[in-house]
């Protein structure tokens, strides 16, 4: 009997096995993102009271999957293993599968991984995101790489959900542009760093500032240091980068407000690698920067890019018809609303 025949039944028949496998799920990804942890901090990130989980906790005692010891609870050996096993489970039975085939359908884009829940309004997911998202860069690294890394909190994540441990040799990270604006643990520079150091990587440094004259900027691309980092990523193998609304980022960025004006008259509406779209994914406007410029894009033969939140849905979507190649780890929930986007 076909799998899908065996979970339409279940949901005939026992529709409450299947709601009590994803509820002790949830509960032993919570025990392990966070072990140690106590039952009342258990219930609260699973929107639930103590006394609603505990014989949902007793349950997995008593089956050998977590451990309750005096300072709180730990997932076992047993549990750990069960986990990746339960998640493909889970993806089955929430329809997940199809709905990533969906939207690689729709998008046209390569490929699309999803992550269960709503990264913009819990932690936990928003760590899952970049989990994932470390997952497939991590199986697409090859030996004599130059692999480049964007800044932002996304990339911060996906940096720090990164695994340390033997990867290919002679492998180059790099800060996929400048801007020294922005706070140090989500600027792109510091987040190569941390990649490279994970990777067991060489690693440079671009320092330049964003929104400064152009002028200033031809100047400073004369630069060795500058103009051999750049040189380097015209070389790049695979880049990972984030993308997000053109609004979010003109404030994240301290565009002048004349050049904000301008973006809202053109119906700017995303904003990835510096380059800011409209809804059609027509690039309009480019932040004055340096880094991956749009025609190095389109010779890069692996991208990545870590996105996620309802409110980003129009962003992606517009993304994704000026740029098919790339690989898209987002949300259920955004996953959800740009299917239903025209």
């Amino acid at each position: 009997m076909k799998e899908k025949k065996i979970l339409n039944l279940l949901n005939i028949v026992a529709p409450e096995v299947k709601e009590i496998m994803l509820k002790r799920y949830n509960l032993l990804k919570i025990i392990k993102d966070y072990q140690p942890i106590g039952r009342r901090i258990l219930a609260h990130e699973i929107g639930e009271t103590e006394r609603k989980i505990r014989s949902e906790i007793d349950d997995l005692r008593k089956l050998e999957l977590i451990i309750v010891e005096s300072n709180g609870m730990f997932i076992s050996k047993k549990g750990e293993n069960l986990i990746e096993d339960l998640e493909e489970l889970s993806y089955k039975i929430k329809g997940l599968k199809d709905i990533e085939s969906n939207l690689k359908e729709k998008l046209g884009i390569k490929d699309v991984f999803i992550v269960e829940g709503d990264s913009s309004n819990n932690a936990m997911v928003f760590k899952d995101l970049g989990k994932k998202t470390a997952k497939v860069v991590e199986d697409l690294i090859k030996q004599d790489m130059r692999i480049a890394i964007m800044g932002g909190t996304t990339m911060a994540v996906v940096a720090d959900q990164m695994e340390k441990k033997k990867y290919p040799d002679n492998l180059l990270v790099l800060p996929g542009r400048g801007g020294l604006g922005e706070s140090m643990d989500i600027q792109s520079n510091s987040i190569a760093s941390k990649l490279a150091k994970k990777l067991g990587a060489k690693y440079k440094l671009l320092h330049v500032p964003d929104n400064i004259r152009p002028d200033i900027l031809e100047a400073l691309k004369t630069n060795p240091q500058i103009k051999d980092i750049l040189s380097d990523l015209k070389k790049v193998n695979l880049l990972i980068f984030g993308l997000g609304r053109s609004e979010d980022m003109a404030v994240r960025r301290k565009l002048p407000e004349v050049t904000s004006d301008e973006l809202k008259i053109k119906n700017a509406c995303a904003e990835a690698l510096g380059f800011y779209f409209d809804e059609k994914g027509e690039p309009i406007m480019h932040s004055t920067s340096v880094g991956i410029a749009l025609d190095d894009l389109q010779k890069i033969e692996n991208a990545v890019c870590a996105s996620a939140g309802t409110k980003k849905a129009r962003a992606i979507y517009a993304f994704s018809k000026y740029y098919k190649n790339y690989i898209l780890v987002t949300d259920e929930v955004t996953a959800k609303e740009i299917l239903k986007l025209n």
